[in-house]
């Protein structure tokens, strides 16, 4: 095992990258201000839809009333919706909303082009690699 501090600089570089560009051209596609959590809490709700607030909180790591209050600011910008539950009443599922997914769609591609400049000097069995180690932590 590496020491502790080179594992924990090297990730943090890495992220720091990433989150510098994507703040660098997200601007672009994000008009309507859904920001990193929110581009993030999409994906995630993209990938389980429909889904309850604790499943996604479950997913995502994250604590039920950050999520709660991050998914009310989402809906009013038209991006998420909030179900009934057809098999419980009381409680509620999300989902995206067309917007939602044209957002994703332009979000993803963003985060497309930036993974693959930071990435760029890996090979693709390596990039690979990493992907399954990185699944380990």
């Amino acid at each position: 095992m590496p020491d502790s501090p080179s594992l924990a600089h090297e990730l943090d570089r890495v992220m720091r990258k990433i989150d510098a560009q994507m703040h660098k051209s997200m601007p672009a596609v994000d008009t309507g201000r859904i920001g990193p959590m929110g581009s993030l809490l999409l994906m995630q709700l993209d990938a389980m839809q429909p889904c309850n607030i604790q499943a996604l909180a479950t997913a995502m790591g994250r604590d039920n009333s950050q999520l709660t209050r991050l998914t009310r600011d989402l809906e009013a910008k038209g991006v998420l919706k909030r179900e009934p539950s057809p098999e419980d009443r009381r409680a509620t599922l999300l989902s995206l909303t067309d917007e939602g997914r044209k957002f994703l769609l332009e979000a993803k591609a963003v985060l497309n082009l930036v993974v693959e400049d930071v990435a760029k000097d890996l090979s693709t069995k390596e990039a690979a690699t990493l992907i399954e180690l990185l699944k380990k932590l």
